[in-house]
């Protein structure tokens, strides 16, 4: 039965890593959970031949690739549905940050300057994903990537209250396209504490087909606050006002958290 395990080994090596390149998640990550899912399959798809009759090489393979994709998405779906409970380790004059993933980028926006996002080489215009006045000007735009292993709740980045909640609906594309920044589904939510307004904009990707809401305008929100989740792999924006005194406390490539991560201080 070892050639049986060592079969498992391989084609969970080979096929998951691969998907774990192609949906941009941790490669360390990938191969060692690779090597878990193979060795798991190797010994159940080793008993269920010893337990039952015989086949042939093609019903093993076939069998093993089956364990080894249901497996997978068990993990993926365990931590992408994960709702961990967070207390912000700072309350005091902080812009938390609303997503778990990476900062993709920072743009800071001049006065009258449109909103901006930056796509490798190219920069597009985001005048329908915050078409509204009540955002700051000028300000930070501030995006997060968010894969399929993030926590996918997203959290008040400041307490207030909510001023503007706004759904458009778009078409589903993937996020590694530049235009899926204009056309993709989006909610923006503007939250104003009485000093000033940030906005949050959720962006959906092409295999989600929601955007859950778990406030509306008017509810007053605290700091980390749940706000909404997006299904699956997802991206969100933050706009933050240039405060006097403010201090950007991350860089392109910084890991985040919602709700603990220190985006900003402010004065």
């Amino acid at each position: 039965m070892w050639q049986i395990f060592v079969s498992s080994l391989i084609l969970s090596l080979l096929f998951l890593p691969f998907l774990a390149w192609r949906w941009r998640l941790n490669l360390k990550i990938a191969f060692l959970s690779a090597f878990i899912i193979g060795a798991l399959t190797g010994f159940i798809v080793s008993w269920l031949v010893s337990t039952s009759l015989k086949m042939n090489l093609a019903v093993i393979i076939l069998i093993e690739i089956i364990f080894i994709l249901f497996l997978a998405s068990a993990a993926i779906l365990y931590r992408f549905y994960r709702d961990p409970e967070r207390v912000p380790a700072e309350n005091n004059r902080v812009i938390l940050s609303p997503a778990d993933g990476k900062i993709i980028y920072i743009n800071p926006l001049a006065s009258g300057q449109p909103l901006i996002s930056t796509k490798g080489r190219r920069s597009f215009r985001l005048d329908e994903i915050i078409s509204t006045d009540l955002l700051p000007d000028p300000a930070f735009l501030i995006g997060i990537d968010m894969n399929l292993l993030n926590v996918h709740i997203n959290r008040s980045p400041i307490e207030g209250k909510i001023i503007l909640q706004k759904h458009v609906p778009g078409r589903f594309i993937s996020l590694r396209k530049p235009e899926a920044e204009i056309l993709n589904e989006r909610v923006s939510t503007v939250v104003d504490n009485g000093r000033f307004r940030i906005g949050v904009v959720q962006i959906a990707s092409r295999l989600v087909r929601q955007i859950v809401c778990y406030l509306k305008e008017g509810d007053t929100v605290y700091l980390g606050q749940r706000i909404g989740m997006i299904r699956l792999g997802s991206q969100v924006d933050i706009v933050i006002p240039n405060l006097d005194h403010l201090a950007i406390n991350v860089q392109p490539g910084t890991p985040v958290l919602a709700g603990v991560t220190v985006i900003a201080r402010y004065e």
